[in-house]
């Protein structure tokens, strides 16, 4: 009998934690997506990148690998160790874009494997000039620590400039992300 009790006092162990981890990566979902939306709304964007499958620490490792990323982010976000923010990225990379309040706004989404340099090349770019007049946004899956108060983004005008912009901090007050200016 004690052993049955021991195996069903487990499997609840287990079953609530595999719960607790969906609803962490559904509100990360949530936060991340209004958090992006709020970026878009505040630079009054109507085209953004498709966002890459690489999470922001992959993407940056991949473009400046001289440049230490996770010491940046570990100092930005007050974390204790890089192994809290090993955690962080992980759950960030299930992040999914919200299409249909994109959608909804107007705003269009610009595959990556639309922009090549033979494109540009070919004059392309002009078309996308005439689609997206207010330049294209790219972003890197957002970062959110403390239960989703704060967040960590790069978000950029996409393939205009080949300067990296600042990690941007960003804090959940008064149901709206503020980029915060320290």
């Amino acid at each position: 009998m004690k052993k049955i009790q021991f195996v069903l006092a487990l499997l609840f162990i287990i079953s609530s934690c595999q719960k607790k981890s969906d609803y962490s990566k559904l509100t990360y979902n949530q936060k991340a997506n209004e958090l992006i939306q709020q970026v878009l709304i505040n630079e009054s964007c109507n085209c953004v990148m498709e966002i890459s499958d690489m999470t922001m620490i992959k993407t940056s490792m991949a473009e400046n690998p001289r440049f230490d990323i996770r010491k940046e982010i570990v100092k930005k976000l007050h974390l204790r160790n890089k192994e809290q923010l090993d955690t962080l990225e992980n759950i960030s990379k299930s992040f999914i874009l919200d299409t249909v309040f994109l959608k909804h706004k107007n705003i269009k989404i610009i595959k990556r494997d639309s922009i090549t340099i033979s494109n540009i090349i070919k004059d392309h770019s002009r078309e996308l000039i005439k689609k997206c007049p207010n330049g294209v946004l790219s972003f890197t899956k957002p970062i959110l620590h403390e239960e989703g108060r704060i967040a960590l983004v790069d978000a950029k005008v996409a393939f205009f400039s080949c300067l990296s912009s600042p990690l941007k901090i960003y804090i959940y007050r008064n149901e709206k992300w503020v980029c915060d200016k320290n």
